[in-house]
């Protein structure tokens, strides 16, 4: 019998089988794979997992019709008794009135300083490791395709750098966004151009690569983190704000998936906060990956350092 694993915010789920994984009604976009097989793809591209969407479609089939009976019912109930009342009274229903999103706030921030000492620098893991070189590389937010790409993108929110134009970077990296392995044993970060060029496909270094190149082609600063906890390591982008009030715009912005935990950041010693971008977050200043540690890469003064939680 083929068993599977699925994607389980950080970690792996598994081996399971299609019973289990009808009992957990996994989406059709979950990221499984064979218990064999090292690729991770989505559900509904596995032909024998097509009856696991069947049945919970016929799941949910009968409870919709269930509850449009309950309403129908319920509808009959409501309006014989007011019939019976013999009221004259007029009902007006009550009609949500959705908020509107307020202008995005400009963006008022000073690019980060750091010093250089050349004997700490030329021990430092980051700098001996290569990894600095290789995002400082990848990051190529000068190169004419990305700056088009990102421009234009930015432009739904036109004007002076502002929230607007990173939330659309954002949005439109997670929202197109295939994810994609890296070779067994070799440890690919694509530039960010060739990621535009490919149609928005690779891991998570990849997506954070991405989106900090595009901030930086708009005049934001923004910085890469490898950071490292019991579920292993993630690479995510923060964005420099400065001292920006942005709760208000982010809540209303993504009120339906905003959990009013307040919008996670961290702060430098310059009074800086930078805020999160990371894929898993789901919107801008979401939760921070679950880390104990880790580094991070400011592309712009091609410095590094490390840090804890």
């Amino acid at each position: 019998m083929i068993k599977y694993y699925i994607k389980d915010g950080y970690s792996e789920k598994g081996p399971l089988t299609v019973d289990d994984l009808k009992k957990l009604k996994i989406g059709k976009t979950t990221f499984i794979r064979q218990e064999d097989n090292s690729n991770w793809v989505q559900a509904d591209s596995l032909q024998e997992l097509k009856i696991v969407f069947k049945s919970n479609f016929r799941l949910l089939k009968i409870t919709g019709l269930t509850l449009i009976a309950l309403i129908v019912i319920a509808g009959i109930v409501i309006g014989l008794s007011n019939i019976n009342s013999g009221s004259s009274s007029s009902y007006e229903p009550f009609v949500e009135i959705e908020e509107p999103i307020p202008p995005p706030p400009t963006i008022d921030f000073t690019v980060s300083k750091h010093e250089k000492k050349f004997l700490k620098e030329l021990f430092k893991d980051c700098n001996l490791s290569g990894d600095k070189r290789q995002l400082v590389e990848a990051c190529n937010y000068s190169n004419s395709t990305l700056r088009n790409s990102a421009v234009s993108i930015a432009g739904q929110d036109a004007g002076s750098y502002n929230l607007g134009q990173i939330c659309d970077i954002f949005d439109h990296c997670y929202n197109n966004w295939k994810y994609v392995n890296d070779p067994k044993g070799n440890e690919i970060v694509e530039y960010a151009s060739n990621t535009i060029s490919n149609g928005l496909n690779g891991d998570c270094d990849d997506f954070a690569v991405l989106v900090c190149s595009m901030v930086l082609s708009i005049g934001g600063e923004a910085r890469i983190n490898f950071a490292y906890g019991q579920n292993g390591g993630h690479a995510f982008t923060e964005v420099n704000i400065g001292k920006t009030e942005i709760e208000e715009y982010i809540s209303k912005r993504y009120k339906s998936v905003y959990d009013n935990s307040g919008i996670w950041t961290r702060t430098d010693k310059q009074g800086n906060n930078w805020l999160n971008l990371d894929w898993f977050a789901k919107h801008p200043g979401g939760k921070y990956f679950d880390y104990t540690h880790g580094t991070t890469f400011y592309i712009i003064q091609q410095y590094c350092n490390d840090f804890t939680k």
